[in-house]
């Protein structure tokens, strides 16, 4: 039988590191996929997933269950990618060089598409829709993100990010007219290059 999430963190303060692991497995790729659609790039997602694990572990203790496990962790990984990209924005104010962005994107199920024509169109809409995506305001990207990438509700996207169900809702939808705006362009101009 499964445990709940709560169940494994009451186990994680009694010093169970199996515990620990497992939940590591459960949200590993979830926190790894919001982190890669917020910070566009698979070397700094790996990095922040990471992080997010080493805060979760260090203040796991800290938990109230005052909100869901997954609520709490996608708060811990949102703020640490807002900080990345808070860094980021700093360093190139400072530095002329930008970072280079990673062109490698895995398709989760590869070997069920034996395709190339298909493997190719859907290696460029992933580049496409990622490149749109890292284009949103970091308060839009991150709504969108969390609502369309990780199915969280608005309730939760608004405990996560500690403003209300309206900034939500608002910060979505103009995501989401950005996004539909700017491929609407590329099919009209006659689709992917």
């Amino acid at each position: 039988m499964e445990l709940s999430d709560n169940e494994l963190v009451k186990q994680i303060n009694n010093g169970n590191q199996q515990a620990f692991t497992e939940l590591i497995q459960r949200y590993q790729h979830k926190v790894y996929n919001s982190t890669y659609r917020i910070l566009g790039n698979h070397e700094d997602a790996l990095d922040m997933a990471q992080e997010s694990f080493i805060r979760v572990y260090k203040s796991i203790g800290k938990f109230k269950g005052n909100s869901s496990f997954s609520t709490w962790l996608f708060r811990i990984t949102t703020n640490i990618c807002r900080d990345e990209l808070r860094k980021r924005q700093r360093n190139l104010k400072t530095d002329s060089f930008s970072q280079a962005k990673d062109q490698k994107k895995t398709l989760k199920n590869l070997e069920e598409i034996d395709n190339p024509e298909k493997i190719t169109m859907s290696n460029e809409l992933n580049a496409t829709i990622q490149k749109k995506i890292d284009q949103l305001p970091s308060k839009q990207k991150t709504v969108f993100v969390l609502r369309e990438f990780e199915g969280l509700s608005y309730k939760e996207i608004a405990e996560v990010l500690e403003i209300s169900i309206g900034t939500v809702k608002s910060r979505l939808s103009r995501a989401r007219i950005v996004m539909r705006e700017d491929l609407y362009k590329i099919i009209e101009n006659g689709g992917l290059k």
